[in-house]
Formats: structure tokens, C-alpha cells, sequence
């Protein structure tokens, strides 16, 4: 008789393991497809709206750049001529400061600006674009895809604000 509930025992045992294991397995299916299919937090008129880390007068170099931009990484760089506006105190025009997919169209690796040349980069196989995202050399076969800028707040402390370009 005590074998009849040791059997009971070990049955319910295993019902319960292969319950865990199923649910845990659906769950780790599911759990991704879910979070891909949730909706964006997006403006009013249902573009995608991020602030950037950073302000203006951290650029070029700023921490944390490129920055999380709708699950991508955004490059934001700022141009010779908005350099020397910044440094003489003026206010920048809109097209000083541009974002950028930091993805290279080649293999997507994320790529990164170079001041000292004035370019952007991409480190996995040498591809060059210039700061209008076009692509100069290497392998990448298209240019970046480029992100609507706008700067709001103080002179020389603007906070960035990036969009998709409708």
C-alpha cells in the first residue's frame, strides 16, 4: 500500500515539475513578443519624441552619446560652424546640430564621431560617413538615417530634443 502513495507522490511531483518547466518556457516565448508589440510613448502627433542625456554645451564629446532613441542607438554630433557659434556665444541655427541611427547600414554596428576629422565612424570594418550621414568610404551601402533636432531652453545650455523626421 505504501507503494500506491509513493507512486501518487512521485507522479504528482512530476506533473508539477513539467507545469513549472511549460510555464516557464511559454513565458520566455512569449515575454519578448509582448514587449516588441507594446506601444512607444510618442507626442501628439504619434512621432517619437527623446530628449537627449545631454546638453549643447557637452557636444561633441557628451556622456552618454549615443543614447537610447525608440530601442536604437541616436548619435547626435554638432558641425564646425556651430562649434564656432557656440564658442562665440551666439545662437545655434537649426541645422548645427544633427542626430543620426548610430547603426552603420552595413552590419549595424554602432558607430561613433571623430572631431578630429569630422566624421562619423564605424569601427567594425572602417565605413566613413560625413555629418550630413551621407556614406564617404568602406562598406557601408547607404547613409544614416537622420533625425529631426530641435534645442529649447538658455543659450549655450539648450537641451536637444530629437524626433523622427515626418
Amino acid at each position: 500500500m505504501s507503494s500506491g502513495l509513493q507512486d501518487d507522490n512521485r507522479r504528482g511531483w512530476l506533473l508539477r515539475s513539467l507545469t513549472v518547466a511549460i510555464s516557464a518556457t511559454v513565458v520566455a516565448i512569449f515575454y519578448p513578443v509582448v514587449w516588441f508589440l507594446r506601444p512607444r510613448k510618442a507626442t501628439e502627433s504619434g512621432a517619437l519624441e527623446v530628449v537627449a542625456p545631454f546638453r549643447v554645451n557637452e557636444l561633441p564629446n557628451a556622456p552618454g552619446n549615443p543614447f537610447n532613441f525608440g530601442g536604437k542607438p541616436c548619435l547626435v554630433v554638432i558641425i564646425p560652424a556651430g562649434v564656432k557659434r557656440l564658442a562665440a556665444g551666439e545662437r545655434l541655427r537649426p541645422d548645427d546640430v544633427r542626430a543620426f541611427d548610430a547603426l552603420c547600414t552595413h552590419l549595424e554596428c554602432t558607430v561613433m564621431y571623430r572631431p578630429g576629422r569630422q566624421d562619423i565612424f564605424c569601427p567594425c570594418h572602417d565605413g566613413v560617413y560625413d555629418l550630413n550621414g551621407k556614406n564617404v568610404s568602406g562598406p557601408p551601402p547607404r547613409p544614416l538615417e537622420m533625425y529631426k533636432v530641435t534645442l529649447r531652453g538658455e543659450l549655450g545650455n539648450e537641451e536637444i530634443v530629437v524626433s523622427h523626421i515626418s
